[in-house]
C-alpha cells in the first residue's frame, strides 16, 4: 500500500465563531478556513470586518466557537513563545515619537530569536520595499506613509499569517493602488494573507478569494458562490427616476433597479454597447435628469456579486 500524504491543518479555522457586544454589533456562527494565498473581506462600516480579524490575531476573546492556527489556539502560540500573526490595525500610530526606520530596527531587534529567522525580512528590504526612508517622526507621517509602515512592521516578524485591517483607509485611489502592488511583491506566496476594506473598488485591483460580510454573517464567499455572467452598468442620478420608461426602451432581459437612493443598476444578459448606454443617456436627458458616475463592466463577476448584496437587501 503506498503511503499516505499528510493532510496539514489550515493556517486559519474558524468554527461557529461568535463575538458579540453587549450594545449589539459583532460576528455570529463564522465558520472559515484560510490557506495560503491572499483573501480579501469587504463589508460597509460596521459589518464585523475589525471584529473576525481581531478574533483571529487573538486580539479579541470570542464568546462563542473556536479559532485555531495550525491546528492549535491563538493562546497554545502564545504560551509557546512562537508568533504566527502579523498585524496591521485599522487605528492608531504606533510609537508616534519614533522614525519610522527606527521603529524597524526596534521590531528587528525584538524578532531576532523568533522561529524562522531566514524568513523574515531584512528592514533595508521593508524600508526599501514601502518608501520609507522619509526622517519624519512617526505622528508626522502622512496617511499613505503611515499604512506603509503598519504593513512592514507587521511583516517584520516573518509569521505565515498576515492580517491587514483597512490598509488603504484614507488613501486616495492611486495610494490604494500603490499599496497593493507592493504587498503583492513583497508577501511570500506562502503565507495566507487577510486583507479587509469597506471599499469596493479594491476588489478590481485585488486577486485571490473574496468574503463579503453583512450584518457579522457571511453573505458571500468567492469560493463557494458562484459569480454571475451578467453584464453591468451603473451610474448615479436623481433618487426615485420612474423606470418603466427606461425598461420599455431597453431589449428584454434587462433589469434596472435602484440599489439606494439614486444608485442606479443595469444588468444585461447581453454585452452592454455604445448605442445601449445612449440609450440609457437619452432616456434620462428627456426626463431632465442628470448622469453621474456611469461604470460599465463587460461582465459582472465578483465585484458586482458583492456590491448587489451590500447595497442591497441580501443574505444574510
Amino acid at each position: 500500500m503506498p503511503p499516505q500524504a499528510e493532510v496539514l491543518p489550515w493556517a486559519i479555522t474558524c468554527q461557529n465563531l461568535s463575538l458579540t457586544y453587549p450594545d449589539g454589533g459583532g460576528i455570529s456562527e463564522i465558520n472559515l478556513n484560510f490557506g495560503p494565498g491572499m483573501t480579501t473581506i469587504v463589508g460597509n462600516n460596521g459589518a464585523g470586518k475589525s471584529t473576525l480579524l481581531e478574533s483571529i490575531a487573538g486580539l479579541r476573546s470570542p464568546t462563542g466557537g473556536t479559532i485555531s492556527l495550525f491546528g492549535h489556539s491563538p493562546s497554545h502560540w502564545r504560551s509557546s513563545g512562537i508568533n504566527q500573526v502579523g498585524v496591521a490595525l485599522q487605528d492608531g500610530r504606533p510609537y508616534p515619537s519614533a522614525k519610522p526606520v527606527a521603529l524597524l530596527k526596534y521590531l528587528d531587534h525584538l524578532n531576532a530569536d523568533g522561529q524562522n529567522p531566514g524568513s523574515r525580512p531584512t528592514v533595508e528590504f521593508l524600508v526599501e520595499a514601502f518608501s520609507l526612508t522619509t526622517k519624519t517622526l512617526i505622528k508626522n507621517l502622512s496617511g499613505g506613509e503611515l499604512q506603509r509602515l503598519k504593513c512592514a512592521a507587521a511583516l517584520i516578524a516573518g509569521a505565515p499569517i498576515l492580517i491587514l485591517d483597512e490598509p488603504t483607509a484614507g488613501l486616495d485611489p492611486q495610494g490604494r493602488r500603490d499599496l497593493y502592488n507592493v504587498l503583492a511583491r513583497v508577501v511570500p506566496q506562502q503565507s495566507t494573507l487577510l486583507v479587509s476594506t469597506h471599499i469596493l473598488e479594491d476588489l478590481e485591483i485585488m486577486n485571490g478569494r473574496v468574503i463579503a460580510l453583512k450584518a457579522g454573517g457571511i453573505a458571500y464567499d468567492s469560493n463557494v458562490s458562484l459569480a454571475s455572467a451578467a453584464f453591468y452598468m451603473t451610474f448615479t442620478s436623481r433618487a426615485n427616476i420612474e423606470l418603466t420608461g427606461l425598461r420599455n426602451a431597453l431589449a428584454e432581459g434587462v433589469d434596472i433597479t435602484e440599489k439606494i437612493n439614486g444608485h442606479y443598476s443595469i444588468t444585461s444578459d447581453a454585452p452592454i454597447d455604445a448605442a445601449f448606454i445612449t440609450t440609457v443617456m437619452n432616456f434620462c436627458a428627456q426626463i431632465g435628469a442628470d448622469v453621474a458616475q456611469v461604470n460599465v463592466r463587460e461582465r459582472g463577476g465578483v465585484l458586482a456579486e458583492v456590491e448587489d448584496i451590500l447595497l442591497d437587501g441580501g443574505a444574510p
